[in-house]
């Protein structure tokens, strides 16, 4: 009986033990340094993510519209069809649309402001979009991030996979001699043994396991991704949907800047993000490393975002929705683990060949949280 220990139970770490244990594997146990899953500061657990098909390479389209469909037929209540309209005139989107057609997704192309404002429900006003134009697919949507994780971690228990919060590694351990991995060590002192490690540490990679895996922060940069969160008024959300099970009101995804805004969700708050280079932290113990600087490490401090960042999403809000034109009621930095060319690294270590990576999330993991 082969003994896996998966650390970190997020979208990766979680997913990697729902199909190990589907496949038979009977020994699978899934650590975590949060003391409650799924992990408050987690990038993985938020109030939405974007669940997109649209990709320059067919690969990541054909996992997300795999993922939609188990999202809908085992994960009742988590994912939202609302359409995704993206918007942009690079060679990507280009690239994206054809993959999106061959795939048989459900496309609608907007070449033009008034196509634009033909898939937004009348009642809502909207701006000029900047002038971009795109298309719609009507087959995507967006997911209750956190519930997904949740329901994704009840799978895990009732499969048999044991899961353990508030357990906080300080290293690996290895046999001397040969390189191979016995499991890890804790910061209590104790340890785990595990015949195979995965690690499934997200920004956290880096900063703790950077000197077990070579050349490990070449690869992988810690990013803060600034989000904002407003909080509509009851007026507000019954016209833009935000009550009903299925919303009228697409996710709008801006290619060349990176914006992205939701529709609301039932409390109400409507999230707006930018995806691009992000911002680095370092400090005393990681200097040349980034290293995510949360709310679990750094208190209220820790949901700041850059001022300049939040002028540009609500800079880049108003072009689409003028009206809600006010201050955030709530900001965060949601940590990435970034690659350079925003491909996941998951792979068997060189060096270690019981020692598994699994992480480079790059900001669009989560929609393949049940087919990854």
């Amino acid at each position: 009986m082969t003994r896996h220990l998966i650390v970190g139970a997020g979208v990766f770490g979680l997913s990697t033990a729902y199909h190990l244990l589907k496949e038979g594997e009977t020994d699978v146990t899934v650590i975590d340094k949060a003391e409650v899953l799924p992990a408050p500061d987690g990038a993985s657990n938020d109030i939405n993510r974007i669940v997109r098909s649209a990709y320059g390479h067919p690969l990541y389209t054909s996992l997300a519209l795999d993922a939609i469909d188990i999202f809908k037929r085992e994960f009742p209540g988590v994912y939202y069809e609302s359409g995704v309209v993206i918007l942009g005139s690079s060679q990507y989107l280009d690239s994206s649309l054809v993959n999106d057609k061959a795939a048989g997704a459900s496309v609608v192309e907007l070449p033009d402001q008034s196509a634009i404002r033909s898939i937004i429900p009348a009642q809502v006003p909207i701006g000029d979009m900047g002038g971009a134009t795109g298309y719609i697919n009507k087959s995507n949507g967006w997911a209750n991030a956190g519930a997904g994780v949740s329901a994704m971690l009840q799978k895990v228990k009732d499969l048999g996979g044991k899961v353990l919060p508030g357990t906080k590694v300080s290293g690996l351990r290895f046999e001397d001699g040969n390189g191979k991995v016995l499991g890890v060590n804790l910061q209590n002192g104790g340890e785990v043994e595990a015949d195979i490690v995965i690690l499934a540490t997200g920004s956290w990679t880096p900063s703790t396991f950077g000197t077990y895996c070579r050349g490990i922060t070449d690869r992988l940069t810690a990013t803060g991704q600034s989000i904002g969160v407003i909080q509509l008024t009851e007026d507000e959300a019954e016209r833009y949907k935000a009550c009903s099970r299925h919303t009228d009101t697409p996710v709008i995804f801006n290619f060349d800047t990176g914006f992205y805004c939701f529709p609301p969700n039932h409390d109400r708050f409507f999230k707006v993000a930018i995806h691009d280079g992000g911002y680095l932290h370092f400090d005393d113990v990681n200097s040349n490393v980034s290293t995510p600087r949360t709310f679990s490490s750094h208190g209220q401090e820790g949901l700041r975002i850059p001022l300049a960042m939040a002028e540009k999403l609500r800079a880049a809000m108003l072009q689409i929705y003028p009206e809600l034109d006010r201050s955030f009621c709530k900001t965060r930095l949601c940590w990435y683990s970034d690659t350079a060319d925003g491909d996941w690294l998951i792979d068997q270590h060189p060096d270690h060949l019981n020692l598994y990576i699994a992480t480079g999330d790059s900001g669009h993991a989560y929609k393949v949280n049940t087919t990854q």
